[in-house]
Order: structure tokens, then sequence, then C-alpha cells
């Protein structure tokens, strides 16, 4: 499953989805800017996508919480528009915003004071997100740090303090943070606390700053400060340079760039080489797909599963979690008098094997009209809906099954011809999801259209 308006008309014309009351979705920033400034409010804009419907129903439910209503009421004006509309584009070429889902958070001034990455049906990610903002109305804009770029200045307290603003609101900061080093004199650059600073932003592997660390700066200092930290603060270093380095090689297309990402995510597994290896082939799968390179993508899925996932065993699986639950609870920072321990935060390992399982079979659905293949994305899919019941059996987790599995099922049989089966499988796919309290409403259209045979394929 997938993955020129006047100011009156913000009073009469709007859409009311759950507690956050949105404006029309056309009215153009402008609008929301001169508003916004009239009524001292800020503005909450959220940008979606057709290309994943059941996402913009997971923000829907959000949206429905009771808590978000007097916040937004009070504190914003809100305005939901798709990223394929007039001025959904407009929205999203202001804020330099490249693809949805995304929430931000901004001031009349068009000052990004926060930013959602995503959907959820979680409320209080919204509520908390809009609490940040606000608490950040009366600091530096991001538009005054601009402005004083602009009209050149450049100094290492200056470009550091950018930097700092700039992440704050989750906007890129690789090309300051080259800037910034270029500023520092040699001595500064081989200071543990300058480099500490520089992996929090996630270098990217070709950038000026992570080749002038590593030429500079001794081996053993960069271990040091990864020994220092917090385990997950030091995974969050090397996930912000493989995650920056391949969002470069996307945009650029770069296939060396991608190679390069990936060897160094394969490298964080310290010796590991299945672990890394298969860090390696699932980063390198994302490239191909992202720069719609479907060949190779297919090939390598094709390899990947059939001689790793499909070779694994449910058996193998609950090891895996186990081994990490266990890893976990050792690894927990005792607190208090008592020792007590920190409440444990898990992500069992085997739900990425299924769940990465379903996303490509869906992917095969969408783009891949070979009847062998297709047929192999059924198996995968098949065995993402057996592993996800046996590995969740005894959590009462969605009783009637994982309902994105089963529609990614009912897709693939519908696509293969096998039209009866697939609305069998469909009619349990909305069931499922009415389980859920999620809406049902994309699948129920998807069952309609397989019905009357109007589903494309």
């Amino acid at each position: 499953m997938k993955h020129i308006v006047l100011a009156i008309s913000l009073i009469i014309s709007f859409q009311c989805r759950g507690q956050i009351t949105f404006i029309n979705e056309n009215t153009p920033w402008e609008t929301l800017s001169k508003t916004a400034r009239k009524e001292r409010k800020l503005i909450f804009i959220h940008l979606e996508s057709s290309e994943c419907e059941q996402c913009n129903e997971v923000a829907t439910q959000g949206f429905k919480g009771v808590a978000l209503r007097d916040i937004f009421q009070k504190n914003f004006i809100a305005v939901r528009s798709n990223v394929t509309s007039e001025n959904g584009k407009k929205l999203a070429e202001k804020f330099h915003i490249k693809g949805a889902l995304v929430s931000l958070f901004v001031d009349a001034d068009g000052n990004v004071l926060n930013r959602y990455n995503g959907s959820t049906s979680y409320s209080k990610a919204y509520l908390e997100s809009a609490q940040v903002a606000l608490g950040r109305k009366g600091d530096k804009k991001i538009t005054d740090f601009e402005k004083e770029y602009q009209e050149g200045e450049r100094s290492a307290a200056f470009l550091k303090a950018y930097i700092l603003k700039r992440r704050e609101v989750n906007m890129p900061t690789n090309d300051l943070l080259d800037e910034y080093v270029g500023k520092l004199p040699i001595d500064s650059i081989v200071n543990f606390h300058t480099v500490k600073f520089i992996y929090q932003q996630g270098p990217m592997l070709d950038s000026r700053a992570y080749k002038v660390i590593q030429a500079l700066v001794p081996h053993k200092m960069i271990d040091s400060m990864y020994k220092s930290v917090p385990f997950r603060e030091a995974s969050a270093f090397n996930s912000g340079i493989v995650g920056n380095t391949m969002r470069k090689a996307v945009e650029t297309k770069s296939q060396d760039l991608a190679y390069q990402s990936s060897n160094f995510l394969q490298n964080t597994y310290n010796g590991d080489f299945a672990k890394g290896r298969l860090a390696f082939d699932r980063n390198m799968l994302f490239y191909f797909f992202a720069v719609k390179d479907t060949a190779t993508y297919f090939r390598h899925c094709r390899s990947l599963f059939q001689h790793h996932h499909m070779m694994i065993t449910v058996d193998s699986l609950k090891r895996m979690d186990d081994e990490m639950l266990k890893k976990n609870l050792a690894d927990q920072t005792p607190l208090g008098p008592a020792g007590e321990k920190q409440a444990v935060h898990f992500a069992p390992p085997s739900q990425y094997f299924h769940t990465e399982l379903n996303n490509h079979a869906w992917n095969f659905y969408q783009y891949n009209n070979n009847p062998r293949d297709l047929e192999n994305a059924l198996m995968w899919s098949k065995k993402s809906m057996e592993w996800h019941e046996e590995l969740r059996r005894d959590k009462n987790h969605l009783p009637l099954g994982n309902p994105a599995y089963i529609d990614t099922y009912a897709h693939l049989l519908y696509k293969l011809g096998r039209k009866d089966e697939a609305i069998v499988w469909q009619t349990k796919a909305v069931e499922a999801q009415k389980v859920t309290g999620m809406s049902w409403v994309s699948m129920e259209k998807d069952l309609n259209e397989m019905k009357a045979g109007t589903l494309k394929r």
C-alpha cells in the first residue's frame, strides 16, 4: 500500500477537517501573510501529495485531536494544500520544499519557526511542534540571518549561529558548514568541540568540511569523540552523514556518491559483514528507486530478496528481536537512588524485513508489468503477511492482519489478472482497516473499481 482568493473567502470558504480548521486550500501566501499579521497569528501550512492517499488520511486522523483545537484556533491560520495544485506548488517553492508530506509553522514574514516531516495520526506530535514554534516567536529570525549573510557577514561566529538556526528548523546546513570550516584557523579545526560540532551537522562525504576533518584531525580524536557521546548521538552523526550524502547523490544522480554513502554506512557495522552488507544493499535500493533507474532497482530487488529475505525463517527473526531486546536492556542507564532503569524504547529489527517486503512489492505493482516479476512480488507480499501475523501473534495487534499488506497482495493479484481472488483479499483489507479506526475510503474505492474492472493496472 502506498507508500487569486479574496481575504473575505478566508471567512466564508474553509475546510473543516477535524479539530484544526483549515481555510481554503487555494489561499495564496500574500493573503495568508496579510491575515496572519492582522490577527497577530502564525501560519500552519500542511503540504500533502496525491501519491499517497493513505498518508493524507493518516494526517487527517492526527488533525482530529481535541487538544489541537484551542492552540490552533488561538494562534494559527491553517492551510492544507496539495503540492500538485497551483497554490501548493507556489507554497512549496517559496519554502524550498521538494516533496510532501511536510508541515510548516511560519510567521507572517515567512520565517520558518518549526517543521514536521511526514504525517502522523498522533495528534500530540502536531501539538508539540506548534508549541515549539510559539516558543520561538521572539527569537532572531531566519530572515534576519539571511539578510546579514546577503550583506556580506561571514565571520565564523555568525556562520555557526546561522547553521544552528537552520538546523533548528530542519533546513540544510552543508553549504554554510563548508564556509564555516574555511573561516577557521587550523588549530581551531583540530579542536575537539569543533570536530563534534561539525559531525553534529552530518557533513556530506564529498564536502569540504568532511575532507578537511579527515585530512587534519587525528583519527584518535574522532574515535574519542564517538566514544564520548551516548550511542544514540553517535548513531545520529552517522545517520546525518549518510542521509545528507545520499540526498545529494539523488539530487545530482551521482551513483558514485551513492556508493560512497552506502560504503560509509556498511563500515559503521564494525566488522559485522552480513549486517553491513544488508545496510549497503538497502541504501542502494533507495537510491535506484529515487532516481527512477527502475531497471537496476528491479534487478537489485530480485537479487536481495531471492538470496537473503526469502531464505530467512520466522524463528531467526524472533531470535534477532530477542538478541536486540537483551542488548537494549543491558545498555540502559540506571536512574535514581534505587537504580531504577529507563523505560525501553524498542523497535524490533524483524519489522524492517516484513515492511520492506511489502513496500518493494508495492513498488513492483506500480512500476513493473513483467508477469514473472509480479509473481515474485506476490510471493514477497504473502511472506510479509505471514511474518507480520506470526511475529505479532501474542501482541493482540491488528487482529485481522495488517491492512496495508493485505491491500498490496490484493492489488498484485488484480494486476496478474486474478480478479476474483483480488476482490476477496481487498475486501479483507477494508475490514482489517476498519478495525484500526483509520479511514478506509481509499481502500474501499479500489475495491469498488476492482469489482467494476476499472482499476488501473
